[in-house]
């Protein structure tokens, strides 16, 4: 097995698409104006309790000023109750609109993550597969995670933080103008040092991100080719890929340590800059009789206080840009989604179940050069069931998952009735997964608006009555760490349940009974049986006497159709077929897969609908 070549040192390009900085303004201008009403009261409170906090400096400059020139106790136990009681209603009021911004941050944020969750779920599988299943994982958690933490904790603190410089250099101006200029000598520095930030870590971050998201996709691809890993020893390539592809992303993540120590850097020097520039000319406007020494004390305060509202505000441009960053790429895929054909799945079937044309149809993996299907053409009746034979490698998962919907054919056309390529249809693979939650909740993965009593119906339909037994029943909890372990034969019984609530026209099984022992066979096979009729159906034989009853078996050798007719019609042609029924039915009693047992072929996955 050939490793897969390294990337450079720059990660390519995702498949999945980021939204340009324009669109992503846009988007979180159109989530907050749905509560543009909550806002400005927000904004409000926070305004009003960040004015009330800044009353201190110039309280503190007047209690100066009253010992100054002696004005007696009253003046100044009316200071300090004012300093008392401007610094609670401060306090008090940022707490509450800290709290009420938090809650229309999440409210907000919660619609996102729905719809990102529910985009991703949308999107078409050879998308997904085309873009690694990292790069859509990481979307879903690290990205959502990002834009969750800086919204949650970084944007309070920075509302607050804007408001408080505006107000305060308010305040300076208020207090003397020749102060106020004084304090702007640091702007020039932080604006040099703000904008080399902003224009080198977005670039950077995203970089993060992809290096990331490939690295993740190469752990991925190990874990489920492990076997084949082994099987050909190239465990050493791939984990030096990995090593690769695992220091790449950390020399990115060290050049953003190093772009932010220079940020900070470069803010401390202009902090410094700015307070040396306010004492000196309140040193002399004080020398000159020009400000009372309160003035003065006043003026420093205001701008000491400004030290840690900008600190925070231009430190926390490092979390804002990452989930900057994190927002364009699920906005991505939002807008990926928006872009498909709203899902028919609830939509009930009306006509004939459709023809599937297959015409010249070849198909390749990746840069592969050898092809998996190798102009392969083939017509299914419609409401007809065809069996897709032939050993390990021959191309019938991948003929199978085309006709699905999965993936597009590198040449030739694959269509379905009179209606576009990708008409509805619904695929079950022999890799089911069960979702933590309860059994209602699994078969509803098919059909969300299904009632009880369908989902009962489905159930007993299907021959899967073990399901509504005593002790189980459709609140049981299956799935997860904390549900009922159900073995494979049942939760391949259940993903056929989960077909007939779907009721597509076209449904593609890919050993979707792989997986049934001795006991579950006859069962699987009724529930099969029942699952394909009044459909166009499409199997993927394991066994042969699956393959017996079908209308239509198609035996496929090295990507090519090689015969195709009735059961009864290839044993009498004497070809390929017969001698391999000859030899499944010689043997089937000690070993009834072994000469059709294939291992799925790249990008097997689990039921759904196309």
């Amino acid at each position: 097995m050939t490793a897969p070549a390294p990337d450079t040192a720059a990660a390519p390009a995702p498949a999945l698409p980021v939204a340009t900085p324009a669109r992503t303004r846009r988007e979180v201008v159109r989530r907050l104006a749905r509560h543009r009403g909550r806002l400005a009261l927000t904004l409000l409170v926070l305004l009003v309790g960040t004015a009330a906090a800044l009353t201190t400096p110039p309280l503190l400059g007047a209690v100066v000023d009253a010992v100054v020139d002696r004005s007696g106790r009253g003046r100044l136990i009316a200071l300090g109750a004012a300093l008392a009681g401007a610094s609670l209603i401060g306090a008090a009021l940022t707490l509450l609109g800290g709290r009420m911004l938090v809650g229309l941050v999440q409210d907000t944020l919660a619609g996102l993550r729905e719809e990102v969750f529910d985009a991703a779920v949308r999107l078409p599988a050879d998308t997904l597969e085309s873009a690694g299943s990292s790069d859509a994982v990481s979307r879903v958690t690290g990205d959502v995670e990002a834009v969750s933490e800086a919204a949650s904790g970084v944007l309070p603190d920075i509302t607050g933080a804007g408001l408080t410089i505006v107000l305060t250099v308010a305040g300076l101006a208020v207090l003397d103008p020749r102060l106020a200029l004084a304090g702007l000598i640091c702007l020039p520095l932080h604006w040099y040092a703000t904008r080399r930030f902003l224009s080198r870590s977005h670039r950077v971050y995203g970089d993060i991100r992809r290096l990331e998201s490939a690295r993740g996709q190469t752990v991925i691809e190990a874990v489920r080719g492990a076997e084949t890993i082994r099987a050909y020893r190239a465990q050493a390539a791939h984990l030096a890929e990995l090593a690769g592809r695992s220091e790449r992303a950390i020399d990115r993540q060290r050049d953003g340590v190093r772009l932010r120590n220079g940020f900070f850097g470069l803010l401390n020097t202009a902090e410094f800059l700015g307070l040396a520039a306010v004492l000196a000319t309140g040193y002399a406007l004080l020398r000159e009789d020009a400000v009372t020494l309160g003035t003065a004390t006043a003026a420093a305060l205001y701008f000491h206080r400004l030290f840690d509202p900008i600190g925070l505000l231009l430190t926390s441009l490092d979390d804002i840009q990452r989930a900057t960053v994190g927002l364009a790429r699920l906005i991505g895929v939002t807008d990926l989604a928006r872009e498909r054909p709203a899902s028919s799945r609830s939509a009930p079937r009306s006509g004939p179940p459709p023809a599937i044309a297959v015409a010249g149809v070849s198909y390749a993996y990746g840069d592969s050069a050898r092809e998996a299907l190798r102009d392969v053409s083939l017509t299914v009746p419609g409401g007809a069931t065809v069996a897709l034979v032939g050993a390990s490698g021959s191309g019938k998962s991948t003929l199978a998952r085309l006709m699905a919907g999965v993936g597009s054919p590198v040449r030739g056309r694959i269509t379905v009735g009179s209606g576009p390529e990708r008409g509805p249809r619904y695929l079950v693979t022999q890799e089911i997964h069960l979702f933590g939650g309860t059994l209602a909740d699994n078969l509803r993965l098919a059909r969300p608006d299904a009632t009880d009593a369908e989902l009962v119906a489905a159930l007993r339909e299907t021959g899967a009555d073990w399901a509504l037994e005593p002790g189980r029943g459709l609140d049981a909890v299956i799935g997860g760490p904390d549900g009922a372990a159900l073995d494979d034969g049942s939760v391949q019984h259940l993903a056929l349940a989960r077909a007939l609530l779907a009721d597509p026209p076209v449904l593609v099984l890919d050993e979707a009974t792989a997986e049934a022992g001795p006991a579950d066979r006859a069962v699987l096979g009724a529930a099969l049986e029942r699952v394909t009729r009044d459909r166009t159906s499409v199997i993927v034989a394991h066994r042969l006497e699956q393959a017996r009853d079908c209308d239509l078996i198609v035996l496929l050798k090295d990507g090519r159709v090689a015969e195709q007719g009735s059961h009864e019609a290839l044993l009498a042609s004497a070809g390929e077929y017969a001698a391999l029924w000859r030899a499944y039915t010689g043997s089937a009693a000690t070993s009834p897969r072994s000469d059709l047992k294939s291992a799925p072929e790249p990008g097997a996955g689990i039921d759904k609908e196309h």
